[in-house]
């Protein structure tokens, strides 16, 4: 029966570890604030996201992923961040609490570069509720929450030229610390280039080449576009592990947004793992 725990254990451990090669869709276009501190206030008005994710339901104990983010401008240069998310993974729950501060240093009214900072709170836990009775008293099982939590930190940066935007993120600031406590690969930095086409007032597309590096596992890359058309949002993606991603969303005018995606398996797991269908809903205040 311990030999079945730990095998179980191990299996959500890998759930996990691919996870971080998928991450939330929503960073890419609509809450950009998810993976670099520097984005938050960006559009100069507070916002609120709610993301859901729901990955590979062929598999027991796959990953479910949900946050809930918000940013607010307190002047024209400078904007408050936070970001809660909980992960879970079979057995594994994770919990991580995140504030933020970024500063707008303009050199034109459609030129800029914006810094952004995060401190970042995380737990790791196993919910022994959903072990056997045998597994609850496996001592290697009760050792894992005795591990201790940790901070760590974000630090990001934007280069914005009138339609072009290029950014950067290094995602774990406290990495030796994180690597000795994570069981699992994870997110080490974010980049990415865009260029936003406008060819009228209610149709544009916005193509973004991403590159995403992940901790013991090979780079990973996206080709993305989002297309406008008045209110809607149409998405397409393709991901380095050949998997696609397309969703569409709507954008109100009062500021509320909602967008769905789904995101193919990828080529090594076909057949087995199920997709991963992503959820996002927003709300921009202010006219």
């Amino acid at each position: 029966m311990k030999r079945y725990i730990l095998i179980v254990l191990l299996t959500a451990i890998g759930s996990r570890s691919m996870a971080q090669l998928n991450p939330l869709k929503s960073q890419y276009f609509q809450n950009e604030y998810l993976v670099n501190p520097a984005m938050a206030g960006n559009h100069g008005k507070p916002e609120v996201f709610l993301n859901y994710s729901n990955q590979w339901n062929k598999i027991d104990g796959a990953p479910v992923l949900g946050s809930i983010s918000a940013s607010m401008p307190i002047n024209d240069k400078a904007s408050f961040g936070a970001n809660v998310i909980s992960d879970k993974s079979g057995l594994i729950r994770k919990t991580q609490a995140m504030g933020s501060f970024s500063y707008k240093v303009p050199f034109s009214e459609d030129h800029a570069v914006r810094f952004g900072v995060s401190l970042s709170w995380s737990q790791d836990r196993l919910d022994y509720g959903l072990a056997s009775a045998s597994g609850v008293n496996d001592t290697e099982l009760a050792r894992y929450n005795d591990r201790e939590n940790y901070l760590d930190g974000n630090l990001g940066v934007t280069y914005q030229y009138k339609a072009l935007e290029a950014q950067f993120s290094y995602l774990s600031l406290n990495e030796k610390r994180y690597s000795e406590i994570s069981t699992v690969d994870y997110a080490t930095f974010y980049s990415s280039l865009s260029y936003k086409v406008k060819f009228d007032e209610s149709f544009g597309v916005k193509p973004m080449l991403a590159y995403r590096g992940v901790k013991n596992y090979d780079n990973q890359w996206d080709v993305a576009a989002e297309w406008n058309a008045d209110m809607l949002r149409f998405y397409t993606m393709y991901h380095s592990n050949k998997s696609f991603t397309g969703g569409m969303g709507y954008l109100d005018r009062s500021g509320l947004m909602v967008s769905a995606l789904y995101n193919s398996e990828p080529n090594t797991v076909r057949g087995f793992s199920g997709g991963i269908f992503d959820v996002v809903i927003g709300y921009r205040f202010g006219k």
